[in-house]
């Protein structure tokens, strides 16, 4: 027979749920087992949780949660169920969405961990089957704490890279075991760290004024602003971070350097133009 957890949430919780099910590519149901199983034993303290709208959430326990589901309440003196769920769900809720992946991904982080202790080749396969070989150095966040991401060197590129835990969907750690080549760098990385790798990268560009008040607002992917004149900024920041964050401004920002980027953005508007000039 199924065990049904019925509680009320403010609003905003279950919309971090889910949010975490489709960013994290998990069921609402196995979210909420997990945390139930990954939260229950820790000490009771009740999470601070502000006044707002409320909505219903039900879920089914699991097999392995509805085994010692009743002995677990009378051992605890749980009083009140709903209450005692409702409590771990808002202790895993009220941290940021970075911390929160770390949580739900905690068996991969481990393997990482593990292997960056002890300098071993992971051999990682992603959401879409592709697989790779990797060095890993160390899992950083974005600085909104969105995501994280594994700092490592791609063996089978043969270059640095920076993959997103949230695409990983398998790790296996291998015996090889591989010492670090290009230390100052990996370290400078790391006490920097950035999800696109930018560190001695710089891109110069011209803002218009509305380009300047985007700048402003748009946090996103924001790259730093290394030196400006005027209306023309030098930012540290890599390719794809640029392509990412500046696409976002059309006609308020002209790329200046360098060339290549300069020419990329000029062929994605060409492109553009010839796709709406067709449609006319």
């Amino acid at each position: 027979m199924e065990k049904k957890i019925r509680i009320t949430l403010l609003k905003t919780v279950t919309d971090i749920i889910e949010s975490d099910c489709i960013a994290f590519k998990i069921t609402k149901n196995y979210l909420l087992n997990y945390i139930f199983a990954e939260l229950k034993n820790l000490k009771y303290s009740e999470e601070k949780v502000k006044e707002g709208e409320k909505v219903v959430l039900q879920f089914n326990l699991n097999k392995k949660n509805k085994e010692n589901y009743y002995d677990f309440i009378v051992e605890k003196n749980i009083q009140v169920e709903a209450d005692f769920i409702r409590n771990l769900i808002y202790k895993y809720a009220n941290q940021s969405k970075s911390s929160r992946e770390l949580f739900v991904f905690k068996m991969l982080v481990e393997k990482i961990r593990f292997s960056i202790k002890n300098k071993r080749v992971l051999i990682v396969t992603f959401n879409d089957k592709r697989k790779t070989k990797i060095l890993p150095f160390h899992i950083g966040s974005s600085k909104l704490e969105l995501g994280n991401y594994i700092f490592c060197f791609d063996l089978m590129d043969e270059s640095y890279k920076n993959y997103k835990l949230g695409n990983v969907s398998n790790i296996f750690i291998t015996t090889e075991e591989k010492e670090w080549v290009d230390k100052e760098y990996i370290k400078e990385t790391i006490k920097n760290f950035d999800p696109f790798l930018s560190a001695g990268n710089e891109v110069k560009a011209k803002l218009t004024k509305k380009g300047r008040q985007l700048f402003e607002n748009i946090l996103l992917n924001r790259p730093e602003v290394v030196s400006y004149e005027k209306n023309i900024f030098t930012f540290r920041c890599s390719k794809e971070q640029a392509k990412r964050y500046f696409s976002y401004f059309l006609d308020d920002v002209e790329i200046l350097e360098p060339v290549s980027l300069r020419e990329w953005f000029i062929k994605k508007y060409i492109s553009a133009l010839k796709k709406y000039k067709n449609n006319l």
